[in-house]
């Protein structure tokens, strides 16, 4: 998609058009952080926390991103 200087781009339209192939190649070209919070509770006790963090990314990219952080 290409731009003429001074044209917006309308970004929801992007967003909804983009295909699950595209999708994953993007996640796995740039990487992507899924974080999220689990409590489990039983008669209004808390009894587990977990914070979760997980990293998607391929295996080139996380090197080379390591290589970048590196120097």
């Amino acid at each position: 998609m290409m731009l003429a200087i001074g044209e917006q781009q309308d970004f929801t339209d992007e967003i909804q058009r983009v295909s699950l192939c595209e999708a994953l190649d993007r996640i796995l070209n740039k990487g992507a952080v899924v974080s999220g919070e689990l409590t489990i509770a039983v008669a209004n006790v808390d009894l587990l926390y977990l914070s979760l963090q997980l990293v998607i990314t391929s295996v080139e990219t996380a090197k080379r991103e390591m290589l970048h952080v590196r120097h």
